[in-house]
């Protein structure tokens, strides 16, 4: 489907209108809790705790993905114990004075270990000197305490806790890790009410550091977070799934019953597609059917959209197609004229030079007549030459006229084969709703019949009026199959062609002058029409109606 720059400004502008007046009134209804987020990304840690690849790239995608979906972010990198403390606090404060109902989502990507004589689980700062010494129990920032602080400190918020954490990379060594009983995955947690938590991987196990850009979790997050229709906990679900089909890891869910959460907004209600849709609907540009496409691209209509817009190309491919044909004839009837002048002259000067000869043989004058005769012979070799050339260039666009006949039969066909499809994916939703959404079936459009495809079809009668012609008023029939418009008139041939729309152009030698062409144009609808017409090369011309006998 190519649409052209101005009717891709057309079609901006046409679904910028609408969709601002279906935001604004969906604005006007409610407005929006607040949605506040915390990232932390650790990623640069000593060598001894094993640094990683991926948390920053992780925070970045994660809060792109989330400033799309209206949060308020605050990301972190490289925090030391003093910082993750101080920014959880600060943020935990921040969501208490949000209010009720507001949405919280907090994530954290790197390192983490629980300790498996408490079942306390640990996120990692980046100021942990050696994770095989007993001091990184005090060092490091007790996973609960997050969970705790959310739930207790701000109880009327909906909260999302993600841990992108438990990587492979933490250089634990066997001795020293069975000496202080550390374990590079979490250990599953409680049931929060208001609260889910999300684990990167299932508990005991260890979640990727691996991927260009992000790492696996996070890739998937980011790209799930921002589609519309899909609730929050099935979200997560989804998220579940892909990390799990991509890389063989399983994260881990935890939730009580939570409020219903869009994160990317609900699925669009039915009666907005629906407006949309019957705005669009029976217009005839590719160009604005489009636009629903482009908006629901899956929406009840889009087969309907898709067969219309195929429809209404194939139909403007056809009347380009009768308009170059009849563009084609004009320039062959003009050929035809030149070379019938030509050959009039040529004819006219033989009588001439016959007349001269005559009269020099009368005078005896052998000296002027042997002039004339060498003048005469080279005259008639370039009328000659003239003449072949004409003769040449008339059957160029004779062929031409005929090769540009057999494209619009072409178009025309396929201009029907599309009329028929869209026809059909109609009837076929008319079949499917009928006895179940009579406001569907009331929805669909009607498919306009080609009328240059036989909605003009039969004999018409063409009555021309003018003051300045020699015949002021001047009636004669012509027939209509297809897109094709003939029949005989000031003593020549009549071609020309309609178009879908009623759009008619023919044309026919004039009289008593046929070197001279006589141009139509006007509009056909239902059974009359007017139009104007002029004389190429002559001053006669004035206006017409046309009637279906």
């Amino acid at each position: 489907m190519r649409f052209n720059s101005i009717g891709l400004t057309i079609a901006s502008a046409f679904i910028a209108g609408l969709l601002a007046c279906v935001v604004g009134a969906t604005n006007a209804v409610a407005q929006e809790p607040a949605r506040l987020a915390l990232l932390i990304g650790n990623k640069n840690y000593p060598s001894k705790v094993g640094p990683l690849k991926n948390p920053h790239n992780d925070v970045i995608l994660v809060a792109a993905a989330l400033k799309k979906i209206g949060f308020k972010v605050t990301v972190v990198e490289d925090a030391d114990y003093r910082t993750m403390d101080t920014s959880i606090k600060r943020y935990v404060a921040a969501v208490r004075n949000a209010g009720k109902e507001s949405i919280s989502l907090f994530y954290y990507s790197g390192h983490g270990v629980a300790n498996p004589e408490t079942q306390i689980n640990y996120l990692i700062p980046v100021d942990v000197p050696d994770p095989n010494d007993t001091n990184i129990w005090y060092q490091s920032f007790q996973q609960n305490d997050v969970i705790d602080k959310l739930s207790k400190q701000a109880p009327g918020a909906t909260h999302y806790v993600i841990f992108d954490a438990c990587r492979n990379e933490l250089n634990l060594s066997d001795p020293s890790a069975k000496a202080i009983g550390a374990e590079k995955g979490f250990v599953p947690v409680q049931q929060t009410a208001g609260l889910l938590i999300a684990y990167a991987t299932a508990p005991n196990k260890t979640a990727s550091d691996g991927g260009e850009g992000g790492g696996p979790y996070a890739r998937a997050l980011a790209e799930e977070l921002v589609k519309p229709g899909v609730e929050a906990v099935s979200m997560f679900r989804n998220v579940q799934l892909r990390v799990k089909q991509a890389i063989g890891q399983d994260p881990w869910l935890s939730f009580p019953s939570l409020p219903e959460v869009y994160f990317a907004g609900p699925k669009v209600p039915d009666q907005v597609e629906m407006t949309f849709w019957n705005s669009v609907k029976d217009s005839a540009s590719p160009e604005v059917l489009g636009t629903y496409l482009q908006r629901f691209p899956n929406g009840e209509f889009a087969a309907i959209a898709r067969a219309l817009i195929e429809h209404h190309e194939r139909r403007l491919k056809a009347e380009q197609a009768a308009r170059e044909e009849e563009r084609k004839r004009e320039e062959e009837a003009r050929k035809a004229a030149e070379v019938k002048r030509l050959e009039e002259e040529r004819r006219a000067r033989e009588q001439a030079i016959a007349e001269e000869r005559k009269r020099a043989e009368e005078a005896k004058n052998n000296a002027e007549l042997k002039r004339l005769e060498e003048q005469h012979r080279l005259e008639l070799v370039a009328r000659t030459e003239e003449l072949r050339k004409a003769l040449e260039e008339a059957r160029i666009a004779r062929e031409a006229a005929k090769a540009a006949e057999e494209q619009r039969l072409a178009t025309l066909k396929a201009a029907e084969a599309a009329a028929k499809t869209a026809e059909d994916a109609i009837a076929t939703k008319r079949g499917a709703e009928k006895n179940t959404d009579n406001t569907k079936v009331a929805a669909l459009p009607k498919v306009e019949k080609l009328q240059g495809a036989g909605g003009f079809d039969g004999s018409w009668r063409i009555v021309r009026l003018s003051q300045n012609c020699g015949m002021q008023n001047y009636s004669f029939a012509v027939s209509v199959s297809g897109t094709t418009i003939s029949g005989h008139a000031g003593g020549g041939p009549l071609r020309g062609s309609v178009t879908s729309s009623g759009a008619l152009r023919f044309t026919h030698p004039s009289q008593p002058h046929p070197e001279l062409l006589k141009v139509y144009s006007g509009t056909m609808h239902g059974s009359h029409g007017s139009g104007t017409f002029v004389t190429r090369g002559g001053n006669c011309d004035g206006t017409f109606t046309v009637s279906k006998y």
